[in-house]
């Protein structure tokens, strides 16, 4: 599992803390943070989509 996670999350993690600074989720409650990084995977994803040549 741990093999799993680093895979799979952990390199996710550190592009949003070293890349896009994100530090630090500026919301309140369990709710707001999972919509916060849900949108944060959306703009994730999408960069990733505009940046990738067929």
């Amino acid at each position: 599992m741990k093999k799993l996670r680093q895979a799979t999350v952990e390199p996710f993690v550190g592009i949003l803390i070293n890349f896009m600074s994100l530090h630090r989720i500026w919301t309140r409650g369990l709710k707001n943070a999972n919509k916060f990084m849900l949108g944060t995977a959306a703009a994730y994803n999408l960069k990733k989509c505009l940046n990738h040549e067929v």
